[in-house]
């Protein structure tokens, strides 16, 4: 697993090298880059269409729930820190004599998170408990949430992505959170298939054809503007829960894959264009 981690930010790293360091657009190296990988995929699996996986330790991963005391103890814990985080964050914009929220407001957002996680919560004790998977991915959810909302790291994250140029003259290092940016979105991706391993129990050597459009969808959806400046971690989780609507509730319906292609392409289109149209009336707003 770590090998797997390790491979996927050296991918990153050389798809970063190109597109921060010698200025090839994004889109070409990224789509090189996996028509590439995937190519050494059927290299390194030869003739093997499928590799069964039997390491417990990765099966263990995704199928696996949490027992009654954690599944619930770890989110109300997460959900006291946050309450904490919420009034410490209130308490030191009224020090510095910033514009804080009303104490009404607070009380219904608090009650809005907790509404939702004992909801969820309770919803996934009714069946087998928290599924070990999801608790793994909010707390990675968490964490770059707190990355990209409360660090320096992530105000200049921000700042790249919606003018780089501006950046550059601020004193930030593009072509560092660039590299940063596109290891870090790799090493992600290699999780995220040591997970799909661990749930499937085996590798195949043709991947989705809909995987990349299903991410970038996820995120289109999720309020993430494709040109830049613009996003939450939260929304992409939205954006990924729509998604995964979509295509659960086309195959309940027992719609063929044409079907389900065309759905998800019409949403897409339709993000991208809120996406556009909302761009557009904040240039001329002045915004």
């Amino acid at each position: 697993m770590v090998a797997a981690l390790l491979a996927g930010a050296l991918a990153g790293l050389v798809n970063g090298f190109f597109t921060a360091v010698l200025r090839v657009p994004s889109f070409i190296v990224t789509l090189a880059g996996s028509i590439g990988y995937a190519g050494l995929l059927l290299v390194v699996m030869g003739p093997q269409t499928t590799l069964v996986v039997r390491d417990s330790t990765i099966r263990s991963l995704a199928p696996n729930y949490l027992p009654p005391a954690l599944g619930w103890g770890i989110p109300l814990v997460c959900l006291g820190l946050y309450a904490l985080g919420v009034w410490y964050n209130q308490r030191q914009r009224s020090a510095a004599n910033l514009p804080v929220k009303h104490p009404t407001q607070l009380v219904l957002q608090l009650a809005a998170a907790t509404a939702i996680v004992v909801i969820l919560v309770f919803l996934f004790q009714s069946y087998q408990g928290v599924p070990q998977a999801v608790m793994i991915a909010l707390g990675l959810v968490v964490v770059f949430w707190l990355i990209l909302r409360k660090t320096a790291f992530g105000r200049h994250l921000y700042a790249v992505g919606g003018n780089a140029e501006a950046a550059r003259r601020a004193g930030i290092n593009v072509v560092r959170m660039k590299l940063t940016v596109f290891m870090l979105a790799s090493t992600l991706a290699a999780f995220a298939g040591i997970m799909m391993t661990s749930r499937s129990t085996a590798v195949a050597t043709q991947i989705s054809s809909t995987l990349l459009l299903n991410a970038i969808a996820a995120a289109v959806i999720g309020g993430v503007s494709l040109f830049g400046g613009r996003g939450s971690v939260w929304a992409v989780v939205l954006g990924a829960l729509v998604i995964g609507s979509l295509d659960n509730g086309l195959d309940l319906l027992n719609q063929e894959q044409g079907i389900k292609n065309i759905v998800q392409g019409a949403v897409l289109v339709l993000a991208v264009t809120a996406d556009a149209v909302v761009r557009r009336a904040g240039f001329a707003k002045g915004k």
